[in-house]
């Protein structure tokens, strides 16, 4: 069932939903994205991680982080999910944690810890490559959830799917992502989480399997 909620969405994971300041109306449409988007807070041991943050309430996330033991750092899945992340950086004195890009992006969205395939962050969030330029998904296995930036989106309706074809796509085009998406329901997935679309809860594994058949 599709939901649209912020907070503790399940345990150790909380949902924020904020307004993105860069949107105009030629982002909408079809093959685009709405106005609002979600980004991530995941509790771990060394405290609590952002993932791409595009924060509107540095008090209620102030309050979160010092609760939580503060910020272990910053998890960036794309370049172009920048958002709060250097004021997020400056404010808690967390590093950021990204895949490398091309030499000029470097400069411009810079991070402290390199990240690839596989990679274990903190203590349980593993890296996933999906080859669209420099974005990352995150496999969250004590929530059995996989966290995704944009290559993969849902619907008002909360039907999940691959990003469209008119976005960008790695090397091998959309048939190249499809696959790598297709692999990752050989993981126990009970959620998927996007950062276009709304909330759903549960049905992860089945939706996946149905968004890149």
């Amino acid at each position: 069932m599709a939901q649209s909620t912020t907070g503790e969405i399940i345990d150790g994971l909380w949902r924020f939903e904020a307004l993105h300041p860069e949107w105009t109306e030629d982002e909408g449409g079809e093959d685009g994205w709405e106005q609002q988007v979600a980004w991530w807070a995941l509790a771990t041991s060394r405290g609590l991680v952002l993932i791409d943050p595009l924060v509107d309430d540095w008090d209620t996330l102030d309050r979160l982080v010092a609760d939580r033991g503060g910020c272990a750092g910053i998890v960036r899945t794309c370049h172009w999910h920048q958002r709060s992340i250097p004021d997020a950086a400056n404010r808690y004195s967390a590093e950021v944690w990204a895949k490398p890009h091309s030499e000029d992006e470097r400069a411009l969205y810079a991070f402290d810890r390199s990240v690839g395939e596989g990679d274990e962050l903190f203590d349980g969030p593993r890296v996933v490559d999906v080859e669209r330029a420099d974005e990352i998904a995150l496999w969250l296995p004590r929530q059995a959830a996989l966290v995704f930036g944009d290559a993969m989106i849902r619907t008002s309706a909360g039907e999940l799917r691959v990003c469209p074809e008119s976005w960008t796509q790695p090397a091998g085009g959309a048939a190249r992502l499809r696959a790598l998406l297709r692999a990752l329901t050989e993981l126990p997935v009970e959620h998927v989480f996007v950062a276009h679309g709304p909330v759903v809860l549960g049905g992860g594994g089945e939706s996946l399997r149905i968004a890149t058949s």
